[in-house]
């Protein structure tokens, strides 16, 4: 009953934006993450990392916005204590969001300008470290996941989109320093192409 109910929700869903308005949106971008450790000896600082990639977006007033970006994502955290620790962590993932979004005003049909608002979960497939003596690849998560809220703002056919992440699990877990989950401010820049 319940692949049921989601099969008919999914199909649903592909139905009422079928005939809606379609874009294809590609994207370069910066970031700015944090790691928010466990470990009361640790503190940490934003560091800048990028992204690259596009979306899909379904619809016209309402819409969904599954897309795609090859991200780095960059944070440090410091020993407090005799431990000495100075870590610049440094992942490279596969992101994945979904987002659901509302046009405030204007809509996705509209040609000049429109401001949206969008949110959604997220999952970040790892395929990087770097790695030191003290922390290894297999001390991280294979898989990050996070939600997102953001704001889009589109004139003609160049888009921003800003969005705010939390992460939901724990991007690694040591021995000796705990684990931690990350937070990133991002910005997306790019072109809109109607299909």
């Amino acid at each position: 009953m319940k692949k049921f109910s989601l099969t008919l929700l999914v199909m649903m869903l592909f139905a009422s934006v079928s005939f809606a308005q379609t874009q294809v949106k590609v994207a370069l971008g910066i970031n700015s993450s944090a790691l928010y450790p466990d470990n009361a000896n640790l503190k940490q600082s934003a560091a800048a990392g990028w992204q690259i990639g596009g979306s899909w977006l379904m619809g016209d007033k309402f819409y969904v916005e599954p897309g795609i970006y090859y991200s780095n994502f960059s944070a440090n955290i410091q020993s407090t204590d005799t431990t000495m620790l100075d870590y610049t962590s440094k992942l490279d993932m596969f992101r994945i969001p979904v987002f659901v979004g509302y046009h405030i005003l204007g809509n996705a049909s509209d040609s000049f300008f429109n401001l949206r608002v969008f949110g959604g979960p997220t999952a970040s497939f790892v395929t990087k470290v770097a790695e030191t003596n003290t922390f290894k690849k297999d001390d991280f998560s294979k898989v990050l996941w996070g939600v997102d809220a953001g704001i889009g703002i589109n004139v003609w056919w160049i888009f921003v989109d800003i969005g705010y992440e939390w992460g939901l699990n724990k991007v690694y877990n040591h021995s000796t320093y705990g684990t931690a989950k990350t937070r990133a401010l991002w910005v997306n820049a790019g072109i809109r192409i109607n299909m």
